[in-house]
This record gives structure tokens, C-alpha cells and sequence, in this order.
């Protein structure tokens, strides 16, 4: 399922390989402050401007998730990690522009 819904997101956006460089991004940052990747994706959404929060999907008797996911309010992204982010974000096409405030799931077919 996840792939259905992501993957075409990932093709408007840069690409697989772009998404694969933004992850190695995301592990950079994560590894410098001792968290997940999770983690740090998480923080940043947060920090958007027009975000006031998001909504964190785990599977069901997996309980370290939890436990992790609470460590995203003590993480503090630094104006390098930001950098470290942005840098592969420039490369790829502003998704905002091309899918608007919501996914094509909620589009109406013409």
C-alpha cells in the first residue's frame, strides 16, 4: 500500500534516487544528534511554519516506536542539519506547486 500511495509522490518530486539521497541526508543528521531518521524527519515537519503537528503511524505491539517517536521533543535541528536538509530539497521540484496543500488522493478526477 505504501508504495501505491508514496512512490508516485517521490517520481513528481525528484525521483527514487533523490529520495535515496534525502534519506542518506536524514541519517547524517540523525546520526550527529543520536536519534532515528524518523526522528529528524519528524522535527523538521514540525518546525514548518504552517504545521501545528502531525500524525506518526505505527504498527500495532511495536512499542520501541513509541518510545522513539517521544524523542523528537528534545531533538533541536541546528542551522547546519537544516543546511544538510535543504541542500537535497533544492534539487527536487516543490511538491506544493504541483500537488497543492493535500495529496492527489483527495483530487477529484476530471
Amino acid at each position: 500500500v505504501s508504495l501505491r500511495k508514496y512512490l508516485p509522490w517521490i517520481g513528481r518530486w525528484g525521483g527514487w534516487e533523490l529520495f535515496q539521497e534525502l534519506l542518506r541526508a536524514l541519517r547524517t543528521v540523525a546520526i550527529k544528534h543520536g536519534v532515528s531518521i524518523s526522528n529528524v524527519a519528524l522535527r523538521w515537519v514540525l518546525d514548518q511554519q504552517a504545521v501545528g503537528g502531525v500524525i506518526v503511524g505505527i504498527r500495532l505491539g511495536l512499542t520501541e516506536h513509541l518510545q522513539d517517536n517521544q524523542r523528537v521533543y528534545s531533538l533541536r535541528l541546528d542551522a547546519e542539519d537544516l543546511e544538510t536538509i535543504a541542500a537535497v530539497q533544492r534539487k527536487g521540484r516543490d511538491l506544493m506547486q504541483i500537488l497543492g496543500d493535500c495529496g492527489d488522493e483527495y483530487r477529484r478526477r476530471t
